[in-house]
């Protein structure tokens, strides 16, 4: 029997290896003896191998993560030893940094927020509203002596920067008094030459000071307020387990010594903060600019650490993590951060993004060439995303943002609204008693020339001399028609 040759690069069944063999001559066998056991699995077999004929060139099976594989280790130039672990694995830094703090708003934010009002005066406090009414007033009588504005005043013209933010947020903000523009609630509020004056006097410290100030703050001429928006933004509430840190730029294209352009900013001109944020709530926690050289930071600290831990200085010890991009992340930091109970989360690749930042929502930032003005601005942006989260924290309302807004600016200028209610009910009682007001030129002019008088029609209000009132004494000629 001649011999069987077997084909090269091809996979074959048993039923064909098994007729191979039988034409096999014994000569090309061994001797031993050969026994053929068919399998009932034969066919799921034959299966498997017409797949694996399709598909020769298919990739091996990767290994699935926390197997047991040996962990790699890598030595830096410096000496530090890098070693890769599993995903999911347990670690010894994680067992010893226990989230132990209470996440959520603090016990007096609780007890003191009933209202949007309440939870935004809980970050802009009634304190420092009396403080920029005093330094608004300040700064107007250099000029008009008897300028003044009193602290409800003030919060109808915040109410307004809110009003025209979810109204009208794109043009110029007097187009708001237009005819073509306007916006009811704004004029009733508040008249738009009123509204001028307050916006161009507005200021945040005492000018008479701030010379000696600026030589070691920067910032002095704002740097008062800020300090206490940021404690009341600590004191009211309690970050959760993780935090992260960025650096938004607050747009302005002011003139002033730390105004920075950022070409991959959305906006590019701006004052750089840099920030500490809850991940969950998205709440302010801490802020500070950035106004260049810090002459307090001591030689050889890196600027990034010297940021993260000046932000986290407040929220240390509690087990938390952070969570910031490659301009923040360093070994050295996290060392520090893990003394104080704290771990770190650093992103490494060169790809920036930004985090969600509700201010860029419905802001109330309006042109204006001083810098304090455009960072106040941004501070109500800041207060009401606080105020915000607050507020539905508080008493569980689920309404959306705009809501909150528009009703915060209701309650901002209700006081101011009450009390001019008052003073013109006032006005007219004054006016309709004779001798209590000055004469004044008659506004009717029905059968005078321009003759002067005290008293007003009881229906138009208008002051009506002798000759153009009707037999009924507080009736002009025009209503009595």
């Amino acid at each position: 029997m001649a011999s069987v040759s077997l084909p090269r690069g091809k996979n074959l069944s048993t039923q064909q290896t098994l007729a191979l063999l039988q034409e096999m001559d014994e000569a090309d066998s061994d001797g031993g003896e050969v026994s053929f056991v068919q399998q009932a699995t034969d066919a799921s077999s034959e299966e498997s191998e017409k797949e694996t004929e399709q598909k020769p060139n298919m990739p091996p099976r990767k290994r699935p993560r926390g197997t047991g594989k040996p962990s790699q280790s890598h030595t830096a130039k410096g000496g530090t030893v890098w070693v890769e672990e599993d995903i999911g694995m347990p670690s010894a830094v994680a067992n010893r940094s226990c989230f132990t703090a209470q996440a959520g708003p603090t016990e007096s934010a609780k007890r003191k927020i009933t209202s949007a009002l309440q939870s935004f005066l809980c970050l802009l406090d009634v304190g420092m509203l009396h403080t920029i009414r005093d330094c608004t007033v300040n700064q107007a009588r250099r000029t008009e002596p008897h300028w003044n504005l009193s602290v409800h005043e003030l919060m109808a013209f915040i109410s307004i920067l809110f009003v025209r933010a979810i109204m009208c947020p794109v043009g110029a903000i007097v187009d708001c008094w237009s005819e073509r523009f306007l916006v009811p609630v704004i004029k009733e509020t508040m008249p738009r030459d009123r509204f001028i004056s307050i916006m161009q006097h507005l200021r945040f410290d005492d000018k008479d000071t701030r010379a000696e100030r600026v030589k070691t703050d920067k910032f002095a001429a704002f740097s008062d307020i800020w300090t206490r928006f940021n404690e009341n933004c600590a004191k009211s509430f309690t970050p959760g387990e993780h935090m992260t840190i960025d650096e938004p730029l607050f747009p302005t294209k002011v003139r002033c010594p730390f105004t920075q352009y950022i070409a991959t900013k959305p906006d590019k001109f701006g004052i750089k903060f840099w920030m500490a944020t809850d991940l969950d709530t998205k709440y302010i926690c801490s802020a500070s600019p950035y106004l260049g050289k810090d002459p307090s930071r001591q030689k050889g600290e890196r600027l990034a650490e010297n940021v993260v831990m000046k932000l986290m200085e407040t929220f240390l010890d509690d087990g938390r993590n952070v969570t910031t991009d490659n301009f923040f992340t360093s070994l050295s930091l996290s060392h520090r951060l893990l003394q104080r109970k704290t771990t770190l989360l650093g992103r490494v690749n060169k790809v920036q993004r930004e985090l969600p930042q509700l201010a860029r929502m419905y802001s109330v930032r309006a042109a204006t060439r001083r810098w304090p003005a455009a960072v106040f601005y941004n501070m109500l942006d800041l207060a009401a995303g606080n105020a915000y989260i607050l507020y539905k924290a508080c008493t569980g309302w689920t309404g959306k943002r705009r809501l909150f807004l528009s009703i915060l600016a209701q309650e901002l200028r209700c006081r101011f609204m009450q009390h001019k209610e008052i003073l013109a009910q006032a006005a007219e009682a004054a006016a309709a008693v004779p001798g209590t007001v000055k004469t004044t030129q008659c506004q009717v002019q029905e059968s005078c020339n321009r003759n002067r008088s005290r008293f007003t029609c009881a229906t138009c209000k208008k002051f009506t001399c002798a000759k153009c009132r009707d037999d009924e004494h507080w009736f002009c000629k025009r209503c009595k028609v």
